[in-house]
């Protein structure tokens, strides 16, 4: 064999090399591509069955709100509106000293029925829906002042614009949550809530001056209360950041996209 045969089958080993070598290089490639598309369509289909289970399960919760609170206003409202007619047709065919005191007892009665008739209209999503977000935390601080266990004060912001139901009463139900917490567990004194509507989205930011707790603590990032509060920001896209610490109070921070 004369070396220019040498030459042209080193050439023609050379390109069946470089050949070869395209060839698996496109083939993994492609392959890669295939996995990769694969892996995302798999997290973009648990994400969405993620997301189907949690708005079920919020989707419940807010039926489950909305018969008690049916429950309240129709059945017990009506009890005690009862029982304070009763009182009042009783109260004037006693002496004047039991007068006084049947008084001061229909006065309680008529308190708790307007207590509960707020508790119920805070409960109900339609009220939510009805009468917007703003309005809906407007009656809950309302309520929390009437109770006189905490000073509660809501700041909006510029001007207000309008978010979708699904947002408005999944907000509403964080911040619910928020105070629910605050009140049964931070002793504070104060409750401070602020509504910033800014270009692009909503911010809000929810505070007290309570006893605090350590937001490292597993047990408490675990619980109901944090997980159904992270689940129904994610649900909107929401981002939302718990702070405290001890003895320093507790802040939640929400961004919801407008």
């Amino acid at each position: 064999m004369d070396q220019k045969e040498i030459q042209v089958l080193v050439l023609v080993v050379t390109i069946v090399i470089l050949v070869l070598s395209l060839a698996v290089i496109l083939f993994f490639s492609y392959f890669q591509k295939k996995k990769t598309a694969y892996l995302i369509e798999q997290r973009e289909t648990k994400k969405r069955f993620e997301e189907e289970i949690t708005k079920s399960k919020m989707e419940i919760q807010e039926q489950a709100l909305q018969n008690i609170s049916w429950e309240i206003h129709d059945n017990v409202g009506q009890l005690l509106s009862v029982a304070k007619m009763q009182l009042n047709m009783v109260q004037f065919s006693l002496p004047e000293e039991q007068q006084i005191k049947i008084q001061e007892t229909g006065d309680i009665v008529g308190k708790s029925l307007q207590e509960l008739r707020g508790l119920a209209k805070s409960l109900n999503p339609d009220t939510i829906k009805n009468i917007g977000l703003e309005e809906s935390i407007a009656l809950e601080i309302g309520r929390y002042n009437r109770l006189n266990v905490i000073k509660a004060e809501l700041k909006i912001q510029k001007e207000p614009f309008i978010l979708s139901n699904e947002k408005e009463i999944i907000l509403f139900r964080i911040i619910q949550e928020f105070c629910n917490n605050t009140l049964k567990y931070s002793k504070a004194k104060n409750l401070d809530i602020h509504l910033n509507f800014n270009e692009k989205d909503l911010e809000i930011i929810a505070k007290d001056n309570g006893i605090g707790f350590d937001v490292n603590d597993s047990s408490l990032q675990t619980g109901i209360g944090l997980l159904n509060m992270k689940s129904r920001a994610k649900l909107i896209g929401a981002k939302l950041v718990l702070e405290s610490s001890k003895k320093n109070g507790t802040k939640l921070y929400i961004s919801c996209p407008k």
